[in-house]
Order: C-alpha cells, then sequence, then structure tokens
C-alpha cells in the first residue's frame, strides 16, 4: 500500500508540475512528452545552461535537449506517435525542420526509432555524417563523431550523407530495407582506432573469459577484421557497408529485446 501511495503521489506531482511547465514556457511548441525515464535522464530547455531531472509525462518542446548518463535510458512520443528512444550516455534535440515537423538530432550514443503509430509525415534523424528520413518505420541507429550505424526491423529508411565540408547533403542517398545494416564512416583510420579501443576495453573487463575466446576464436576473428575492414567501399570522401545483419546474433542484445518488448506494448495499446 505505501508503494501505490508513493506511485499515486508522484503521478499527481508529475502532471501538477506538467501543467506549471507548460504554463512557463510560453512561445514554445509541445513536440513530445518523456513517456519511460529509466535511471538517470535529464532535460535542458533552450537559452538555459542547467540541466533538470526529467519526470514521467513531463512535457518536452522544440530546441529541447534529452540526456542519458550510464546504465539509463529514455523514451520520448512526440505528439503525431512517433517514439524515440535512447541509451545510455546519449544527449539528442528536438528542432523544428524546414516545413514544420520535428527532426531529432543525436551527436553520439543510441537511438531506437518507432514510427510505426503514426501516419503524419517524415522523421528526419540527423548524425555527425547522415541523415535519415524514415515513415512507418522501425530502425536503430548508434553513432559518434565519425560514424553512423543503422539497422532496419521493419519498412524501410533513407540515409543521405552529409557532405564532409559540413555544408549541406550529399546527392547519393542510401536505401536501408527491413533486415539490412548500413555504416557510413567519414574517417576511416579514425574509426578503426575506435574498434581497437573498444575490444581492448572488452578485453579488460572479460578478462579470463576473453582468453578463452581468443584461443579459441583468434583465427576467426582475424578473418572477420579482414573481412570488416575489405567489406567497406568508397563513396568520394566517405566509406560505407550495406549488408544483412544476423538476426539470431541481434537478438542476443539487451537493448534490442527491451525495446522490442516496448514495442508490443505500444501495439497492444493501440489495438485496444
Amino acid at each position: 500500500m505505501r508503494a501505490l501511495g508513493r506511485l499515486l503521489a508522484t503521478v499527481r506531482y508529475g502532471t501538477f508540475f506538467c501543467l506549471i511547465a507548460s504554463s512557463g514556457t510560453s512561445g514554445k511548441e509541445l513536440v513530445g512528452n518523456i513517456t519511460f525515464p529509466l535511471g538517470e535522464v535529464y532535460i535542458q530547455r533552450e537559452g538555459s545552461t542547467d540541466w533538470k531531472d526529467v519526470y514521467l509525462n513531463m512535457p518536452a518542446y522544440e530546441m529541447d535537449k534529452v540526456k542519458t548518463l550510464e546504465e539509463s535510458r529514455c523514451e520520448v512520443t512526440l505528439t503525431d506517435r512517433k517514439v524515440v528512444r535512447i541509451g545510455e550516455n546519449t544527449v539528442f534535440r528536438l528542432v523544428r525542420g524546414r516545413e514544420g515537423e520535428v527532426d531529432v538530432d543525436i551527436g553520439a550514443g543510441k537511438a531506437w526509432i518507432n514510427a510505426l503509430l503514426s501516419t503524419k509525415g517524415h522523421l528526419r534523424v540527423w548524425t555527425p555524417t547522415a541523415v535519415a528520413a524514415i515513415r512507418g518505420t522501425v530502425y536503430r541507429l548508434s553513432c559518434d563523431s565519425v560514424y553512423s550505424n543503422y539497422r532496419v526491423y521493419r519498412g524501410s529508411i533513407a540515409v543521405t550523407p552529409l557532405r564532409h565540408d559540413g555544408r549541406g547533403l550529399e546527392d547519393t542517398t542510401f536505401y536501408v530495407n527491413s533486415g539490412e545494416e548500413l555504416t557510413i564512416v567519414s574517417d576511416f583510420e579514425e574509426y578503426k582506432r575506435r574498434q581497437e579501443e573498444a575490444f581492448k576495453k572488452f578485453r579488460e573487463r572479460e578478462g579470463r573469459k576473453f582468453e578463452e575466446f581468443r584461443r579459441r576464436q583468434r583465427e576467426k576473428f582475424r578473418e572477420f577484421k579482414r573481412w570488416e575492414e575489405e567489406r567497406f567501399r568508397q563513396f568520394k570522401k566517405l566509406f560505407y557497408t550495406l549488408t544483412k545483419f544476423d538476426i539470431e546474433e541481434d537478438m542476443t542484445s539487451d537493448w534490442v529485446k527491451w525495446n522490442m518488448e516496448r514495442d508490443r506494448l505500444l501495439e497492444r495499446g493501440r489495438s485496444r
């Protein structure tokens, strides 16, 4: 009963605070709500340098930034019912596009996008190397300053690289369909260096397990590394690869499992 009381108090507090926030952000258009914060999640309003704690159903306005810390996640439902979820150590910003639609800008981290429940317009998701335009699609991405990786689960996405000089978009678009994975790299040497760093961290973290893995898989790993580097093709000053991804291996990811369960809950709610 005490737990129930605390939950009801939190909901009442969130509703009350939502009304205050809505009335205190005059001139800004509501673009969505924080529908599932998990862990340490913060929001920064335009014009402010402060990061505030988020709460359930907190309103999100254009130009707001949302960030997660380690072992944290956040779901934002836009007003047109598109859903954006971000994983740990990720920052994204909600921006207004030229045609009035909401765009999402992610500098580094990972995200899951579900646009199946919306019939309105496209959603464009910007990263430091590309922009993806979607409609009626489910996909996930990870990115940092030198690469963007996309995996599509339902529908398709159109990905256009940013020009190397940062002035607009390239004149070529890559179409990624369900079951396919696209990686775009702006600095291939730096990308490889970061992959090596990630592998070293894995080795240090796993310790003895890694040594056993290395004895069993050393040659396979070398072959995989050679194959991974060779499969990249060059497009102007960018490098890219477009392949099928392993669905069974992908489903071992806790991030994928969690997002698919959240999607199932959304679809059940729609069917009622």
